[in-house]
């Protein structure tokens, strides 16, 4: 059965909040309360120690603006980048600079635990993945079958987890692969209709289905498009209802 969820962030409030210590403004655009996908949006005030730790589930970052620092050199990171991790795979602490703007995005509900506790440290997935790229170090390539069209990868084909930016003209259809274990559709410039809406950055669209989903079709300004696709690590993990999946939903209820 299909999933499809279309958000538009510029229609999402805006909270101020706190996380051991860190401050930032965030935007919740999907919980995951109903089992689908879990997505937010964060600004953190510059701090030069974001707290070391992991998510339940896989996760996409997409920094939008400013720049993010990992220690032990994962990469120094600037918008804009993509960063990965599959399920319990911990990361951090990371410095965060210059107006950081970054979607936060879940195939589902996966909490956030701080590596501080012992319980998640006995639980890390050792065998995980963990990727970071900047947009800027990745070549352009014509898109085959649209005009004018350009795409990069922003992780190299065959991984399992894909990252593609396209950019194309005006009123160009847009269409990948079904989408098995979910895909997040991000616009970054311009605006694309999505079921019947005209969505502009940086909204999306989260599809899952065993099926190829409706083309996306791009505004009177053309666009820029983020496609970030799971793989079968987004059926690994999660929320349950042992001690450290209330644990990691409490946190990051307290979050956001």
């Amino acid at each position: 059965m299909q999933r499809c969820y279309i958000v538009d962030s510029a229609n999402t409030p805006w909270k101020e909040s706190c996380s051991e210590g860190i401050t930032f403004a965030c935007q919740l655009l999907l919980s995951g309360e109903d089992g689908g996908p879990e997505a937010m949006r964060f600004r953190f005030d510059d701090c030069p120690s974001v707290y070391a730790h992991m998510h339940l589930t896989s996760q996409f970052q997409l920094l939008l603006s400013g720049a993010m620092d990992f220690p032990r050199g994962v990469k120094h990171l600037e918008a804009l980048s993509i960063h990965y991790t599959d399920h319990k795979m911990p990361y951090g602490p990371f410095a965060v600079s210059n107006s950081h703007d970054m979607l936060v995005l879940h195939p589902r509900a996966g909490g956030i635990i701080a590596m501080t506790n012992h319980d998640a440290r006995r639980q890390i997935n050792l065998k995980g993945r963990l990727y970071a790229a900047l947009a800027a170090e990745c070549e352009w390539q014509p898109l085959p079958g649209v005009e004018e069209g350009t795409y990069k990868f922003l992780m190299p084909p065959g991984m399992g987890p894909a990252a593609v930016v396209t950019r194309t003209p005006a009123h160009a259809a847009q269409s990948m692969p079904a989408p098995a274990f979910g895909r997040y559709e991000v616009v970054l410039e311009g605006t694309v209709f999505m079921g019947g809406q005209e969505i502009g950055a940086p909204g999306f669209r989260y599809v899952r289905d065993d099926k190829p989903v409706e083309p996306i079709l791009t505004g009177e300004a053309g666009a820029t498009v983020a496609f970030l696709t799971f793989d079968e690590d987004a059926l690994a993990g999660g929320i349950e209802g042992d001690g450290l999946g209330v644990a990691a939903a409490e946190a990051m209820a307290r979050a956001i």
